[in-house]
Parts: C-alpha cells; sequence; structure tokens
C-alpha cells in the first residue's frame, strides 16, 4: 500500500439548517492517484473540497492529510500543509491588475520566497505548455475565458503540490485542455508522487482521469473502482447540470 496522502473515516457534514449533504463517508487518496467526485446536488462535492482544503471542517467523523488529522497541527503546523495543497474551485479567479505572468509566478514568490526573475524562469516552460507564453505580459480582461481558466489552473500547478483539488474542469476546458492536464497529472504523479482529487468531470473520459470514483446519492456516497463504475447512469443528469451551470457562470 502506498503513503496516504488524504484519508477520511465516518466523516458527516450538516449545513446550519440540519440538512446532511453527506454521512459515514470513508476514502483514502495515495500517492499517485487520481480520485473523481460525482454529486447532484454539486454542492456535497464543493464541501468535500473545501473539507480536504481545511477550509471547512466536518461535522463528525475524521480526516488526515499525510498521516495528520487537523487537531494534531498548530497553527504553523497548518500553514505549511496549505502550501502542500493546489486548489481551484468554480470562483477561483486572477488577480485583475497583474499580469499572467505575475500572477502565476506569485505563488512561488510568496511560499518558496523566490526572487520575481527566478520566479519567471520557473514558470516559462508550464506557460509554453499551456500556449500562454505569448501573452504573460497582458492582464486577465485581455485573455479569452478559456486563457484566463488555465492561467489559474497553471498557477495552482507550478507551485508542484503534493494534493490537487480541482473542481469542475469540464465546464471550463475543452477536449485539448483536457488531453493537456492529464498530461500534467500523469508527469506530476511520477515525479512528485502527488495525488488529485477531481470534481466534477463528464463521466465519459472518467476512466482516463480517474482511478476511483465517490458518488454522492441522497447523503450516501458509494466507492467504485473506474473499471467497475457504469457512467451512463449519471451521463443525461450531469450534462443536464454541466450545460445549466456553464452558462449561468459564463453569465449567459
Amino acid at each position: 500500500m502506498k503513503a496516504s496522502i488524504i484519508a477520511s473515516e465516518n466523516m458527516e457534514y450538516c449545513e446550519e439548517d440540519g440538512t446532511c449533504l453527506f454521512s459515514e463517508l470513508s476514502f483514502r487518496l495515495e500517492r499517485g492517484q487520481r480520485g473523481v467526485l460525482l454529486a447532484d446536488p454539486h454542492r456535497c462535492a464543493t464541501i468535500l473540497l473545501k473539507i480536504c482544503a481545511t477550509l471547512v471542517s466536518p461535522t463528525d467523523g475524521q480526516i488526515s492529510w499525510f498521516g495528520q488529522s487537523s487537531d494534531q497541527m498548530d497553527g504553523p503546523g497548518l500553514y505549511k500543509l496549505r502550501r502542500r495543497i493546489g486548489f481551484v474551485h468554480r470562483e477561483t479567479s486572477l488577480i485583475s491588475n497583474m499580469t499572467i505572468l505575475d500572477n502565476i509566478s506569485l505563488g512561488l514568490q510568496y511560499h518558496e520566497e523566490m526572487v520575481r526573475e527566478q520566479s519567471y524562469d520557473r514558470v516559462t516552460e508550464l506557460l509554453k505548455q499551456f500556449e500562454l507564453y505569448e501573452y504573460r505580459f497582458l492582464r486577465p480582461a485581455e485573455l479569452t475565458f478559456e486563457q484566463r481558466r488555465l492561467a489559474v489552473y497553471a498557477r495552482e500547478l507550478v507551485k508542484k503540490p503534493q494534493l490537487y483539488l480541482l473542481e469542475h474542469p469540464s465546464l471550463d476546458l475543452g477536449e485539448r485542455v483536457y488531453s493537456l492536464l492529464l498530461d500534467v497529472f500523469k508527469t506530476c504523479s511520477i515525479e512528485d508522487g502527488c495525488a488529485f482529487l477531481v470534481a466534477s468531470i463528464v463521466p465519459e473520459v472518467i476512466n482516463r482521469w480517474g482511478d476511483w470514483v465517490l458518488v454522492f446519492d441522497k447523503g450516501r456516497c458509494h466507492h467504485f473502482e473506474v473499471g467497475q463504475f457504469d457512467p451512463s447512469i449519471y451521463r443525461e443528469s450531469m450534462k443536464r447540470r454541466g450545460a445549466l451551470l456553464s452558462r449561468e457562470w459564463r453569465g449567459e
């Protein structure tokens, strides 16, 4: 068994109004693995990702990162943990008055205390890989929606965290970017032994993206190895919900 990146045991989360989004949730994400979350309503997956990012606490049960639970960490320990996590959620955005180059290199300057020129050198190859290099001196408003989202992913990838939490890449990105991110996933997994928890991708590509799938169904969670998951059960409902959310986020 590989080392655990993140693990939960009998975890529960209930809203303030008493609505229980999930209960008895247990899973384990190991180094080099990719887990996929499917949920309707999607808020179940959103809350789980926020818990994994240390931004929200479960109402019951246990969760641990790299073998340590949150109650075993002091303030500095929690800060160090967050430096090991890359989180892109549905509202993640770029800093509007900074160039794309500065947006992507900012994390290196902040977390690794790199000087600006050194951080620029570090991000050059990733900018080229994401086809953003020629736009590096532009500001977010001068880029397309897809380019801005690519820059958001690149900003997290360049920090080389050990746990990636990605929400809704299927609504943001096209097939070409699917392939690009999959290449990045494979490279990171091999070189750094990191892990990915992704919510929510279209069911058709789960067999390419994931090792296991966690399906939220009326407060219960069902765990499938990717080879045992039947995407046809969830395909139409996910597509309808995905199209609705995509129009909402784009302001259409």
